[in-house]
């Protein structure tokens, strides 16, 4: 497992990983690969992660519900599997501040495996958002329906933040929006944003990264098909909406 090649598979795990997961490395002789996300996201868990860990490690996962934090994912417990994660330079423990693309992956300049990276990362961490415009020019419709589509990844890492904006580079995304803020709260990290702003960044983006998140796919094609997307939905009201039928 050790020389395991890096494989679009693998570096979408990755990007999971860094996204929803936690190591832990041989305290109290626990090894674990912890990942777990909104209870939302139970079939984007059931129906394409649980096949990726297959695909990799020739392992069957199963996910559950850990009601104790509210989340939906798995834990697997083979210490090889944990040691090959941190040897790709995932670190034991606590990991937000540290968190980066394997170096593997990162000085690849692999579009594909950079892709899959950061589609993990998205499905896992990242999210689009929808947006009202404001002021005379705009018609009534864009002053009061979220039609303005925003891709965004926020971290705490640095080193992320770089690796993100240096990957959306690569695959060609060109400029992209960068802010970075301290929260007022004492003794909370900086924070930084990686953005991409408006219709033609948000299609290319799901057209090159490819979201498999159930939860995050359905707001951008409920967008696609009604040119907007209400907040404070549900993915199971979202999946309702595409059954009606649209108004011309």
């Amino acid at each position: 497992m050790k020389n395991m090649k890096i494989t679009p598979e693998l570096a979408e795990v990755c990007g999971i990983h860094a996204g929803d997961g936690y190591l832990r490395g041989g305290e109290k002789n626990r090894w674990e690969l912890d990942i777990s996300g909104n209870v939302e996201e139970k079939e984007y868990y059931d129906l394409h992660v649980k096949k990726l860990l297959k695909i990799i490690f020739g392992i069957k996962i199963h996910c559950r519900l850990f009601p104790a934090r509210n989340t939906y994912g798995f834990v697997i417990r083979d210490k090889s599997i944990i040691k090959f994660m941190h040897d790709l330079g995932f670190p034991y423990g606590a990991k937000s501040i540290s968190v980066k693309i394997p170096n593997k992956i990162m000085s690849s300049n692999d579009s594909n495996l950079l892709s899959r990276f950061l589609r993990g990362l998205f499905d896992t961490d990242g999210g689009v958002h929808f947006r009202k415009s404001y002021g005379k020019k705009y018609t009534e419709f864009k002053k009061t329906h979220n039609h303005y589509p925003i891709i965004r990844f926020t971290t705490i890492s640095r080193q992320l933040y770089d690796h993100i904006k240096k990957s959306l580079e690569i695959l060609g995304f060109g400029k992209v929006g960068e802010y970075s803020y301290i929260p007022k709260k004492p003794n909370e990290n900086k924070v930084y944003e990686v953005t991409l702003y408006g219709p033609e960044k948000t299609e290319r983006f799901f057209n090159i990264v490819s979201p498999k998140n159930p939860t995050k796919l359905s707001r951008f094609l409920l967008w696609k098909k009604i040119w907007h997307c209400p907040s404070h939905l549900t993915h199971a009201q979202r999946k309702e909406m595409f059954k009606k039928p649209v108004n011309k």
